[in-house]
């Protein structure tokens, strides 16, 4: 058995009915590079037990301490069952972008059942109408528990799924034993209580590490990693999430985002996506009235920390920075100024100094008291009238290169990430990469933002913005003149204005 890190176990005691936190990724595919053009769905079933099978990880579920007074731990279920892990729908017809949108919404709306291994996957027939893909195509959902899994090593499960071919060698012999066995009561005893008893000098050396970086933090704080703005503003995102869901997608070729990183000298394909959403987001509030007048939306971005040597491993091993994304500067250029400038100093210190704070708090607190805080925490609500940020904005690794990844046959031809959201953070934003391609997944409060097919109409503007600035920035190096720079520098400040104040259709 594994024990589950404190932060491994948080995102277990946060878990409520109206927040369940839940991360996973929407794949598109279509089956007609399969043999003989289609996919069925019994194939389905024997190719994920293939490829699932070579790894204990999928079959891990929890097992509580005795009275709750511990983390819980994984357990390998001896009584694993696939099919009750694996379902199978269809889409209403005509299939359509805005259907399977819907469908992904609702599902990621329900929590998943702790008591067997906390993953499902939904394969979704019907897709006849989804841009990107021919019909007759299908899609897969998979859905993990975020104390199972963070960003990367879910991507990592995932993988797991996929092959280079489209022809599958079904009844691989390379199988795992399973030989793990259930604890008693009084062997879960055993355990616990040398872990209750250590929890006081556990807790003196967590004491020393916090504020050895207590005071690291306070002194990066006035330096290096002063921040630009401290005060976190109210906004409808800031709110009690409900337990309905709106979902959406968008897609950003990996050559217009580098043409866009030229914009900025230093700046990075990650500032360009999040001055694009912050973009986007401001284009939003401002049409819903709703735009802070005292400051930036403040992003938790997430930073990845976890070797290359334990990326199957599964749990969660990050940190995260929290920066200001620059939805209260109008100047798209400026934006990406100031995003690449906080940038800079938030990822060395989310990767220096927040998460070895982060570990020391978790080990510092007692199970009990952290569990005890979380349901306090369902019951107030407090995290929803407090704000602490805005959103969550996650860059989740993509397939690498460019050659096509195959699911049971099927070509995955795009993957959606899908990034959960909580009592304050009602939206959230997550990037991964598939080939030449960055997709972009929102997952929202229903009830905060019920117009999604707006909301990523804002993105697109505000996407195409930053193009129009980069085709004109590619014009002024062909053609240089002096003597018209600041001219049609104000002519696409002016424009940039004008598009802000007009309603995205």
């Amino acid at each position: 058995m594994k024990q589950l890190t404190p932060l491994d176990a948080s995102f277990f005691y946060f878990e409520t009915p109206q927040q369940p936190m839940i991360i996973g990724s929407l794949w598109l595919c279509d089956q007609s590079s399969a043999p003989n053009g289609i996919v069925r769905y019994k194939e389905i079933l024997q190719y994920i037990d293939d490829r699932l099978s070579t790894t204990s990880i999928f079959r891990r579920r929890l097992v509580h301490a005795p009275l709750r007074l511990d983390d819980p731990y994984w357990l390998e279920d001896e009584n694993f069952d696939l099919e009750y892990h694996v379902r199978h729908v269809g889409l209403p017809q005509p299939g359509d972008w805005r259907q399977l949108c819907i469908f992904t919404a609702r599902t990621m709306a329900r929590s998943i059942d702790m008591e067997r291994a906390p993953w499902e996957i939904y394969i979704i027939e019907g897709l006849n109408n989804v841009p990107g893909v021919p019909p007759n195509s299908f899609a897969v959902l998979l859905r993990f528990h975020h104390a199972y899994v963070d960003g990367r090593s879910s991507f990592e499960l995932s993988v797991a799924l996929m092959e280079d071919s489209p022809k599958h060698e079904y009844g691989r012999r390379d199988r795992v034993q399973y030989v793990e066995r259930a604890p008693s009561l009084a062997e879960m005893w055993l355990r616990t209580t040398p872990r209750l008893f250590g929890q006081a000098l556990r807790g003196a050396r967590a004491g020393f590490d916090f504020a050895a970086k207590s005071l690291e933090l306070l002194n990066r704080l006035q330096t290096d990693a002063r921040p630009e703005q401290t005060r976190v503003p109210k906004t409808i995102f800031n709110t009690e999430v409900t337990p309905h869901r709106s979902y959406g997608g968008y897609v950003w070729t990996l050559a217009d985002l580098k043409r866009v990183r030229r914009l900025v000298p230093g700046a990075t394909i990650n500032d360009v996506i999040v001055a694009i959403i912050a973009g986007g987001m401001r284009r939003y509030l401002i049409e819903h009235e709703a735009l802070p007048a005292d400051g930036s939306l403040i992003a938790m971005c997430p930073v990845a920390l976890r070797p290359d040597d334990a990326k199957h491993e599964g749990g969660n091993v990050i940190s995260a920075m929290y920066i200001p994304i620059g939805t209260d500067i109008a100047d798209p250029i400026e934006r990406l100024t100031a995003v690449r400038r906080r940038t800079a100093s938030g990822v060395p210190l989310a990767k220096e100094v927040l998460c070895d704070l982060g570990n020391a708090v978790g080990e510092l607190v007692p199970a009990y008291v952290r569990a005890a805080a979380a349901w306090l925490q369902g019951k107030t609500r407090l995290l929803a009238k407090i704000p602490l940020i805005n959103t969550v904005i996650t860059n989740v690794p993509g397939i690498p290169g460019t050659v096509p990844k195959y699911f049971a046959g099927a070509t995955i031809r795009s993957v959606y990430p899908l990034v959960p959201i909580s009592d304050g953070a009602a939206i959230s934003h997550g990037i991964t990469g598939i080939y030449d391609n960055l997709n972009l997944g929102v997952l929202a409060d229903r009830k905060v933002v019920p117009d999604m097919d707006f909301y990523i109409a804002c993105m697109e503007a505000s996407t195409r913005e930053y193009l129009e600035l980069a085709a004109q920035k590619e014009a002024e190096e062909k053609e240089p003149a002096p003597d018209a720079g600041p001219t049609k520098r104000g002519q696409a400040k002016r424009a940039a204005a004008q598009r802000e104040s007009e309603v995205v259709a």
